[in-house]
């Protein structure tokens, strides 16, 4: 599952780096930047949570349950602290800088995707 999610994560990044080009052309609220961030990794991050999920059997089943609930966990503070940071952005210092924005989304998801991998590695130890 861990070489699936890491190519899904690759994918993601170069194909919304290319929509990121993409939309660079028109006229997009700095908010469709930052959903751009956060869809590059969400497949990756899906498919290593998926494989949390499908472990089961002793010491791998406390491990699995530890490290699902604290990707969980880190996806939902990523997006709550990125998303306050992007308005901030927005709002207090007029800043529509697309890339930034859309780095931000990208580091929403990228701590609770880094910590599916490592959850996936230990149980596949």
């Amino acid at each position: 599952m861990i070489p699936w999610s890491i190519t899904a994560g690759l994918l993601g990044v170069f194909g919304s780096g290319a929509g990121l080009v993409f939309l660079g052309r028109r006229e997009v609220p700095s908010t469709g930047y930052w959903l751009l961030g956060l869809t590059a990794l969400l497949p990756a991050w899906v498919l290593a949570f998926w494989g949390l999920l499908g472990s089961s059997g002793g010491r791998t089943e406390v491990s699995s349950a530890v490290s699902w609930i604290l990707s969980s966990s880190a996806g939902l503070l990523g997006v709550i602290i990125t998303d306050a940071v992007a308005r901030h952005l927005r709002e207090v210092r007029n800043d529509h800088r697309p890339v930034v924005h859309w780095l931000l989304g990208m580091a929403a998801l990228g701590p609770a995707w880094g910590v599916a991998l490592v959850g996936l590695a230990w149980i596949r130890h």
